[in-house]
């Protein structure tokens, strides 16, 4: 089953939001980490959800900032939503994630 863990919250994001780097097993295109925030419902426009490829340090992956799939529309923060939809991957505490380690 994919699974998410969390490595660190209250980093910026690209919008500068809160934003929550995951380790997350299997890896997504060449990295196991991925940046997930919220941007909230601003002038008119619609909250949304973003994922991000990161590095173990929590900054775009290759130089890059732009959204991948689990990003969504969605007036809520609702991470267990984005992961499920990035690869169905499943919030789990480190030592369910590490095998108890």
């Amino acid at each position: 089953m994919p699974t998410a863990e969390i490595v660190m919250e209250g980093l910026p994001s690209p919008g500068g939001y809160d934003a929550t780097l995951y380790r997350i097993d299997p890896p997504i295109q060449g990295t196991d980490h991925v940046l997930v925030y919220h941007r909230p419902q601003i002038w008119g426009q619609p909250g949304q959800m973003t994922v991000i490829l990161a590095t173990p340090g929590g900054v775009g992956y290759g130089g890059r900032r732009d959204p991948i799939l689990g990003t969504h529309t969605n007036d809520v923060s609702d991470h267990i939503l984005a992961l499920q939809l990035a690869g169905g991957y499943r919030i789990v505490a480190p030592e369910t994630a590490e095998g108890g380690s």
